[in-house]
């Protein structure tokens, strides 16, 4: 027999009362001529099974399922205050995939003292050249804008690649986030990254 498939599995479920009232993440706005909206289960799912079967995404992502799979993924995360997944797109062409959520309902919350307003960003872009072409970089401070201004209570954001995703911790660092340091996860050594509102909102380590 196998396992039962863990829709969400990086969702904590032991949470306080605190943290589970907090509302969802909110969906940014990003100028022209990018755009972002929030992924369509049905419309989106064989896309993004395609992007993230690609061998740079299968490599750092490690989800290259099917398209029923991410189908099933993508509505548990719009039912969940957990977690918005949300397609990026330039010129009106969708590029990537995008995932914000609470970073006090994820598993990186066992490592660092967290906020419960907290928030974490995934980036999984599609096409390399694309991102060779600095798109990203220009992309993601309109995006972190959005974020911290839709959320005033957020004090900061979260990312945490995978420990060998060298060219995700080149724009960690020269986007000014904090390093804190490479952590043994149940299924991954990550590379925990945070993005302070201001330079108090540094957070510190978990003491095990």
């Amino acid at each position: 027999m196998s396992d039962p498939e863990v829709i969400l599995p990086r969702q904590l479920t032991d949470i306080s009362a605190e943290v589970r009232a907090i509302p969802p993440p909110p969906i940014p706005h990003l100028p022209e001529p990018y755009g972002m909206r929030v992924a369509d289960p049905d419309a989106d799912a064989e896309l993004i099974s395609e992007w993230m079967n690609r061998p740079h995404l299968a490599e750092s992502w490690e989800y290259p399922w099917p398209a029923e799979r991410w189908s099933r993924y993508l509505r548990a995360q719009l039912e969940s205050g957990f977690s918005r997944p949300l397609v990026a797109s330039l010129d009106g062409v969708d590029r990537g995939y995008v995932e914000i959520y609470r970073a006090a309902k994820d598993s990186i919350a066992s490592r660092y003292e967290y906020d419960p307003y907290d928030l974490g960003l995934h980036v999984a872009v599609a096409d390399l050249d694309y991102m060779r072409q600095g798109h990203v970089r220009l992309l993601l401070p309109h995006l972190v804008l959005s974020v911290l201004t839709l959320d005033p209570q957020c004090r900061r954001i979260m990312f945490d690649p995978d420990h060998r995703n060298t060219l995700a911790r080149k724009f960690c660092e020269s986007g000014g986030c904090v390093f804190l340091g490479e952590h043994d996860m149940s299924n991954r050594r990550m590379a925990l990254y945070a993005l302070p509102r201001t330079p108090d909102d540094v957070p510190r380590l978990r003491q095990n």
